[in-house]
């Protein structure tokens, strides 16, 4: 014992005299090189970003059913165990044309007053609102003064597998409709697109069944239009036909009357509870869905252009045109990361003259199956690259590769500890593409970096590989290099970023041929931010601001943001896509330089 305890007293001197150390080398390092500085002022800025993004956005959960059962159970405790919902909020359908339903219950179902902590709001409704329910729901039954967003789903619906990724999709940009469908529905909702810059008309119809978050102001104004609307057939005598249609087919008016362009993921839709009879994963029939709608659709379009027509008699610009619409396509299997891409699948939206919308939407709704394209990209669709299965494969379908597209994943909060990124494809010219990562998903970093290449299998006579691409080493000489400049260049040199949440690969020229990804993950390790410098170096000056941040308490503040450790083996732990391996590699006790 007396050993033990001997040897643990000199391990605590030895790692406080290295901490010591690295105080001072990290104090002179931050006074005398601005680059490094600048860094630091960046990585603080986006810290504080993402704490307050997290802390300004809370969600309430709403779920409309029919009868309770084993799918709303699981729902319910699926999401009390998301942090960001912090109410849920069940309506239950005792309309008429569910009157069967209730006949079959044998007793009154109690609701329980709370799941895991988060309180449950229950109200019954008879009223016909079907579609409707979720945004009254929404705008008038939420009861938390601070929630601001809303998260629908059916029931039926598993979204354990994608809701975390979707919430990190919506934070991208919460003014914006964002939502989860499988990949028939996805090509669909991508075709029908509409943009007339005259008007200023840029929108689109989505499906909201699979998981959707919207802002709670934004169910607000759609309930209070379309009592409007109601309002002004009524005293034309005009109601059931139209009424009918606002309430069977809401989710079409809402998603288009947002008029920005909508933001879906191309995910596997599953049910919770698998019956006999039911399929692994929902795909339904989108364009047979949509044509069942087409007098909705004519509608909601024709109500937009009114409202703009209206909008500019009074000299008013009724919305900016090609507005922003993230990269995100596609949740990776495990939750923890998005495919990004700026190839989208089909031709992107052209502006048009109001018009010719109508002739357009007229081609696209008379389709009851869907076209040839559309299948062949359900068979090599985003989620492929990502879903961790290495049969599966997603290809940019008939569509070569030009300068400038990327391809890449969104990690969903700042990371300091990325050891690699492992890319498997098919395409010959992965080696030829360009490293950047970035903070932001704005500013990037190109790094120089030469991947671990071999061959694992082959697809339709081309080699399948897998690059091993080890950021950790990447950063390590960045720094280096910034660090050898001469003072002069300090100021205007770009420095590599302290945190990383962007990763991307990028086409600096054109090839002939599409991109062939069969998976993309990452790995996280002990590589004190991927800065690992030779001890004749200063141990690495992305730990060193980082310890700054440290000290100023701002790090510990960010969301998933890991505490500064010194320099250890590189050991890492895969996290991704692909799911979770442990790679093994020694590792030295982890140290809080700050804070306790």
């Amino acid at each position: 014992r007396r050993k033990v305890s001997g040897l643990a007293t000199q391990m605590q001197k030895q790692l406080k005299a290295e901490v010591q150390d690295l105080e001072k080398e990290m104090t002179n390092i931050l006074q005398n090189h601005a680059g490094v500085s600048r860094a630091a002022e960046d990585a603080k800025r986006a810290v504080r970003m993402q704490h307050t993004t997290n802390k300004n956005h809370k969600a309430a959960a709403i779920l409309v059913f029919k009868t309770p059962g084993t799918n709303l159970h699981l729902a319910m405790r699926n999401l009390a165990k998301q942090i960001f919902v912090k109410e849920i909020v069940l309506i239950h359908d005792l309309s008429a044309a569910n009157k069967e339903a209730q006949d079959d219950e044998e007793e009154e179902w109690k609701p329980p007053k709370e799941v895991y902590g988060k309180p449950v709001h229950y109200e019954t409704t008879t009223g016909e609102r079907r579609e409707m329910q979720k945004y009254y729901a929404c705008a008038r039954s939420v009861q938390r003064k601070d929630v601001d967003v809303c998260f629908f789903q059916m029931p039926t619906r598993d979204t354990s597998g994608y809701i975390k990724s979707l919430w990190a999709s919506f934070l991208r940009a919460p003014n914006l409709l964002h939502t989860a469908v499988g990949a028939t529905t996805f090509y669909n909702d991508e075709e029908l697109q509409f943009r007339e810059d005259a008007f200023g008309i840029d929108a689109g119809f989505a499906y909201l069944n699979g998981g959707a978050f919207f802002l709670k102001a934004s169910a607000e104004k759609f309930v209070a239009r379309v009592e409007t609307l109601w309002d002004e057939m009524y005293k034309v005598g005009n109601i059931d036909l139209e009424a009918a249609g606002y309430n069977a087919a809401a989710d079409v008016y809402f998603s288009l009357w947002q008029n920005r362009p909508h933001v879906e993921l191309d995910n596997d839709i599953v049910p919770y509870k698998r019956q006999i009879d039911e399929p692994r994963v929902y795909e339904r029939n989108a364009y047979a869905r949509r044509r069942l709608q087409t007098q909705a659709h004519v509608l909601a379009v024709k109500q937009l252009i009114l409202d703009a027509l209206a909008s500019k008699k009074k000299g008013q610009r009724f919305n900016t045109t090609g507005a922003y619409r993230t990269d995100a396509y596609s949740s990776c299997g495990t939750d923890d990361c998005v495919l990004i891409t700026n190839i989208p699948p089909v031709k992107p939206t052209v502006a048009m003259s109001a018009h010719l919308i109508g002739g357009l939407m007229a081609s696209m709704l008379t389709r009851e199956t869907s076209p040839e394209k559309c299948d062949v990209f359900k068979a090599h669709q985003y989620h492929y690259a990502v879903d961790g299965n290495p049969q599966t494969q997603w290809v940019t379908t008939n569509t070569n590769v030009t300068g400038g597209d990327y391809f890449g994943l969104d990690l969903l909060k700042l990371h300091k500890d990325l050891a690699n990124v492992t890319v498997v494809a098919a395409h010959p010219f992965q080696s030829q593409m360009l490293l950047e990562v970035s903070m932001g998903g704005v500013t990037w970093y190109p790094l120089v970096s030469k991947p671990a290449v071999k061959v694992v299998d082959s697809w339709r006579g081309f080699a399948v590989s897998q690059y091993v691409y080890d950021l950790s080493e990447d950063l390590s000489t960045a720094w280096e290099k910034v660090l050898a400049l001469p003072r002069k260049h300090h100021r205007r040199t770009p420095t590599p970023p302290l945190y990383i949440r962007y990763v991307r690969f990028r086409a600096a020229k054109s090839f002939a041929l599409p991109l062939v990804v069969f998976d993309l993950t990452y790995a996280t390790g002990d590589s004190a931010d991927g800065v690992a410098l030779s001890q004749s170096k200063l141990r690495g000056a992305g730990e060193m601001a980082s310890y700054a941040l440290e000290s100023q308490g701002l790090a510990d503040a960010a969301s998933g943001v890991q505490a500064v450790s010194l320099p250890e083996s590189s050991g890492a732990k895969r996290t991704s896509a692909g799911g979770a391996a442990s790679l093994g590699g020694e590792r030295r006790p982890r140290v809080r330089t700050s804070g306790g």
